[in-house]
């Protein structure tokens, strides 16, 4: 079976947070079961899948999530290392919840819109204080769990343009702050599509935000890389919640099949509808996931 070399593992849609700008599934889609979320796991790692960022809607909510990194995480058998497992996370979740789920975790991808408290919670809508929460968790895993590399992520809209190039004040200790410093320009997709009207920036907005973020990271020697919308075809592969797989082309994301009913095609020797090189550019997989979650 020919899979992408990293996966993006969606096994929730359901969020404590209603961030306007957010692409992942609809948050009242139902969650992927523990039963199918462990199958998706051997499936990956059965096809030597290099890397899985396992994000949502909020994956911190299924009582699971620990078991699912930890089956994600273990060693091979052949002794081989497994993939490099990512947690995408808005950060909420109480540090009793953390500890179970750190171990097994590569990554961890946290989010700080802005600067600005106003520009924040109007992008980080729900939970209050979000970005409070945010810093905590860093300051735990620098801390305590040294092993664990740290992204800071950053979205930039129309209410943010100010405040988002000035995210690393934040933090003031030097020691704490992220290995890769990453800025996205908003994806039209789900809610962002349904807010880009009066939440999306231009590109040559975009793009000065980018310079000040730049300018900050390099004052505080911190990786910057950029997300733009113009390199999303062919570099993702999505499991939804319902197991269905997800591409992105020119039109937008794109559902292909039930990961489990193309396997079983597969099995039975039925070309199936598994992702080749037409449907996800391997450079693009790789170095989308490469460059934010370098191997350390």
């Amino acid at each position: 079976m020919q899979l992408p070399a990293f996966v993006d593992l969606r096994p929730i849609g359901r969020c404590n947070l209603s961030c306007p700008f957010c692409f992942g599934p609809r948050h009242e889609v139902p969650s992927m079961s523990r039963r199918d979320a462990l199958r998706v796991a051997e499936v990956l790692r059965d096809a030597c899948v290099q890397g899985v960022v396992v994000s949502g809607g909020e994956p911190t909510l299924l009582p699971y999530l620990a078991d699912l990194v930890g089956a994600l995480h273990r060693t091979l058998p052949s002794g081989a290392p497994g993939p490099r497992v990512v947690l995408s996370t808005n950060g909420l979740a109480p540090l009793r919840t953390m500890e179970r789920i750190l171990p097994s975790l590569s990554w961890i991808a946290l989010p700080l819109e802005s600067a600005d408290p106003i520009e924040h919670r109007a992008l980080r809508t729900g939970v209050a204080p979000h970005r409070e929460k945010v810093l905590a968790l860093l300051a735990e895993v620098r801390k305590n769990h040294r092993a664990v590399q740290v992204k800071l992520g950053t979205v930039v809209t129309h209410l943010n343009t100010s405040g988002a190039s000035r995210v690393l004040d934040l933090i003031e200790e030097d020691s704490w702050l992220p290995d890769v410093w990453k800025v996205y320009q908003m994806s039209e997709t789900n809610y962002g599509a349904d807010n880009r009207d009066w939440l999306a920036v231009s590109q040559e907005d975009f793009e000065e935000v980018v310079g000040k973020c730049a300018k900050a990271a390099a004052d505080r020697g911190v990786t910057l890389r950029v997300y733009r919308n113009s390199t999303r075809t062919g570099s993702y592969f999505f499991i939804d919640p319902d197991c269905e797989m997800v591409v992105v082309d020119e039109a937008g994301e794109r559902r292909i099949g039930n990961l489990f009913d193309e396997l079983a095609k597969c099995t039975e020797g039925v070309k199936g509808a598994i992702p080749s090189g037409e449907l996800i550019s391997p450079t693009r997989n790789m170095d989308n996931f490469v460059n934010t979650y370098p191997d350390v």
